[in-house]
């Protein structure tokens, strides 16, 4: 029989990822393609299970949907006709297994109805499993879609072409969604069911995230603990896009000597030296060197400029305006010293270094996004 189109009602999604396709199966195994000219390639899945209550009224349409489409693509397997097991409203054990000395309509053979009981508790590998302990599954039937192909997004409302969602993880487990997609027989009379095609997803509502593995707040969250001696504590949460982070340190203050202040952490350049002029007395340099403020404020000493060159001594009796020796040109400027390659902290830091940042707990991208570092 062809496919048969459907729409689910609104479902809680408790199993799946509408952006990551599976690679493996339940028990670990790689998922290959089984049969035909392809038998064993990769065969990844994008999978989506959906739970719906059991007294929601749009269920008993989408069941019988599925039950009429099962009996009209394997009609030997369902010799009692479909009427009781549409009215049983999901998937029940006599269906397969007759109860003893009773004659109720079941169905021939291991059916698979990719439709589970969130009620029921099955033995699996020696293990009892009980779904009712599992997020969204109490109360529910939970309905199982596939496909090759990612499905197509969209917000509830909004479905015109240029709308499709494009962002990743914006459904997510624990949100509410619609199941747009298709149902057929598989055609194997040796492991007999129906297939539920994924192809459209809507997001219908907003519901708590299901989130697997250990929980955060648990494994982290027992109380303050002790930093190691020189481990500043991180920020509880990055500071808001465009405010200014606060220093993690104050700049040290000017010496009391005179000598400036320089940037977070930085030291204050040596005096240049002073070159003899004539007569023996001292006098500044006449090219005093700019002190070169390094990687991070880190102030470093220039070369030091070479004296000027001795000038003629001349008696005081004799010498005379005309007479004397002018002073040699200046010495050419001291080339400044290229800054190392690296990141350049901006005001917006605080005077805080890269190095203090990161192990803050800040990362490039944030002290980017905040004007701190260029």
């Amino acid at each position: 029989m062809a496919k048969v189109r459907f729409t689910t009602p609104v479902m809680r999604m408790v199993q799946g990822d509408v952006d990551e396709a599976q690679t493996k199966d339940m028990q670990g195994n790689l998922r290959v393609v089984k049969t035909g000219p392809n038998a064993g390639q990769p065969n990844p899945q994008f999978f989506v299970g959906g739970a719906v209550a059991k007294t929601d009224p749009a269920w008993p349409p989408f069941w019988e949907t599925l039950v009429r489409q099962a009996f009209a693509d394997f009609p030997s397997l369902f010799p009692h006709g479909i009427d009781a097991i549409i009215a049983a409203g999901g998937p029940q054990p006599w269906f397969t297994e007759p109860p003893q000395g009773h004659q109720m309509p079941w169905v021939m053979g291991d059916f698979s109805w990719k439709v589970q009981d969130g009620d029921a508790s099955v033995v699996r590998e020696g293990k009892l499993v009980n779904y009712a302990e599992r997020e969204g599954y109490a109360g529910s039937w939970v309905v199982k879609f596939g496909s090759s192909y990612p499905p197509r997004c969209f917000h509830a409302g909004r479905y015109a072409a240029n709308e499709q969602i494009q962002e990743k993880k914006v459904i997510r487990r624990g949100y509410y969604v619609r199941v747009s997609g298709s149902t057929e027989g598989n055609g194997n009379m040796q492991r007999p069911g129906i297939y539920l095609n994924l192809d459209m997803v809507e997001l219908s509502a907003f519901g708590p995230e299901i989130v697997s593995g250990p929980d955060a707040g648990s494994a982290f969250g027992g109380g303050p603990v002790a930093l190691p001696p020189g481990a500043t504590a991180a920020p509880a949460t990055p500071a808001a896009p465009g405010a200014p982070a606060a220093p993690l340190a104050p700049a040290p203050a000017a010496a009391a000597t005179g000598a400036p202040a320089t940037a977070y952490a930085g030291t204050a350049a040596p005096t240049p030296p002073v070159a003899p002029v004539a007569g023996g007395a001292p006098a500044p340099n006449p090219v005093p060197a700019a002190p070169y403020t390094g990687y991070m404020g880190n102030a470093a000493a220039p070369a030091a400029s070479p004296p000027p060159a001795p000038t003629a001594s001349v008696s005081p009796a004799t010498a005379s305006p005309s007479s004397a020796v002018p002073p040699p040109p200046p010495p050419p400027p001291v080339p400044t010293p290229p800054v190392a390659a690296g990141p350049v902290m901006l005001p917006a830091a605080g005077g805080a270094s890269y190095e203090a940042m990161i192990a803050a707990g800040w990362t490039d991208d944030t002290m980017r996004a905040n004007g701190m570092m260029a």
